[in-house]
């Protein structure tokens, strides 16, 4: 990655657009998608400074991202389908505050990832046995996914991917949380 060109296409070129202006701002499917390409883009550009060695950057596009998509209209945290491809960009997003050593940015983001995954495996457990952990839930939702059987009740069988995708995801911000 040219880290300068991006830098300066993003920090000095890039607009965007309605969703800066300040006001409300409603995504629909489709814009909620082409939004996630541009955090992932942010995040990927982010990273790539912070392995540069130049974390100040990488924390000047990170923010940049931030003050321009208000979270009240695009949240780090949403539910989405395709195997929850919002959070998972979201984590992206995360991952490159952490490599850019902004934990303010990143403690925000989590709290955002954290509350959505966790609302969606408590809607996943009020369909079946809701004494189950989340672990036990992910585990026969893999099992099921892998040809193996396992006990669930109908209503649930037809989110295992996304009972497995949350729970995954969710340990993984746990982890990066935790290991800072």
């Amino acid at each position: 990655m040219n880290n300068d060109l991006a830098y300066k296409n993003i920090m000095s070129a890039f607009r965007y657009g309605k969703v800066a202006a300040n006001k409300t701002v409603y995504y629909d499917e489709e814009n909620r998608r082409r939004m996630n390409y541009i955090r992932l883009a942010h995040a990927q550009v982010a990273m790539s400074l912070a392995q540069a060695g130049r974390g100040e950057d990488a924390r000047k596009i990170l923010k940049h991202f931030d003050e321009n998509v208000k979270e009240k209209d695009f949240p780090y945290g949403m539910t989405s389908n395709r195997g929850n491809q919002h959070n998972v960009i979201a984590a992206e997003f995360l991952r490159a505050c952490y490599m850019a050593g902004d934990m303010t940015l990143a403690k925000k983001v989590t709290a955002s990832i954290k509350k959505d995954l966790k609302e969606q495996l408590n809607y996943y457990h009020s369909l079946g046995d809701e004494n189950m952990t989340n672990d036990q839930l992910a585990a026969i939702a893999y099992s099921l996914l892998q040809g193996k059987g396992g006990e669930m009740p109908a209503r649930q069988i037809s989110f295992a991917y996304d009972i497995l995708s949350s729970s995954q995801l969710l340990q993984q911000v746990d982890g990066w949380e935790k290991s800072q």
